[in-house]
C-alpha cells in the first residue's frame, strides 16, 4: 500500500469512528440504559456503534483490495462457496481491525520520516 492508500484507508475508518460514536452514543443517552447514567450510556454504546461500523468498513476496504487482486478462478470458487468467504472476511477483518490501525499509523509515520531523511540527503548532496 502506497502512503496515500494508507493515509486515505486512515481517513475513512476515522471517519466512521467518530459519526458511529456521535450517533449511536446520542440515541444512546436518550434512554440511558447503563446504570441509569446518560454518560456512561453515551460512552459504551458510541463506543460500540463506531468501533463496531468502522470495523466493518474496514472490512470491506481490505477484502475488495483482496480480491481485486486475485485470478478469475479464485473468484469463482469464492463465491461459490460464499458463505465461507464472507465469515472469513468478517472475522478477519473485526479481529484484525485494531492491530491494522496500529500498524497503519506506525508505517505512515515511517515513511513520513524516510521521505524527509531523503529529502535531507537530496539538499546535503546539491549544496557539495
Amino acid at each position: 500500500m502506497t502512503k496515500k492508500n494508507r493515509i486515505e484507508y486512515l481517513v475513512c475508518t476515522l471517519t466512521v469512528v467518530v459519526t458511529g460514536f456521535l450517533i449511536y452514543g446520542l440515541l444512546a443517552s436518550q434512554q440511558p440504559l447503563v446504570n441509569d447514567s446518560k454518560v456512561q450510556s453515551f460512552l459504551l454504546f458510541g463506543c460500540l456503534g463506531g468501533f463496531g461500523f468502522s470495523a466493518i468498513v474496514s472490512t470491506i476496504i481490505l477484502s475488495v483490495g483482496f480480491f481485486k487482486k486475485r485470478g478469475l478462478v479464485f473468484k469463482i470458487i469464492a463465491s461459490v462457496l460464499w458463505p465461507i468467504t464472507f465469515g472469513v472476511c468478517v472475522y478477519a477483518g473485526i479481529f484484525s481491525y485494531i492491530p491494522y490501525q496500529i500498524y497503519n499509523i506506525v508505517k505512515i509515520i515511517s515513511l513520513i520520516r524516510e521521505e524527509k531523511k531523503q529529502k535531507e540527503s537530496e539538499d546535503t548532496t546539491t549544496e557539495d
